[in-house]
């Protein structure tokens, strides 16, 4: 096998960067209070959160394009979901991706 070959199946192998938003996202709302409802504004605080953090050092329009697609897909909140709850729902739709 080429090098190509290598790197080509590396690259088709990793998340993408909104894949990687939202796994972070969903992780980080099972750490920090799993077991508190969820509201709309925690959420997009996370979800801000991370993304400025994996997209640190990327091209501002690549950040702002993965951003944008990762909160596209993201589920509505159930009424009194809790953070946990949700991360786990999000992740399913991430795996999907």
């Amino acid at each position: 096998m080429t090098d190509l070959d290598t790197e080509l199946r590396h690259l088709l192998a990793d998340p993408s960067l909104p894949q990687q938003i939202l796994t972070a996202t969903a992780s980080s709302l099972q750490s920090e209070d799993p077991f508190a409802p969820l509201t709309l504004d925690t959420l997009n605080a996370t979800l801000d959160g991370v993304a400025y953090v994996l997209t640190d050092g990327v091209p501002v329009v690549v950040a702002m394009d993965a951003t944008r697609r990762a909160a596209a897909v993201l589920p509505s909140i159930h009424p009194g979901e809790t953070a946990d709850a949700y991360a786990l729902r999000l992740l399913t739709i991430t795996r999907g991706l």
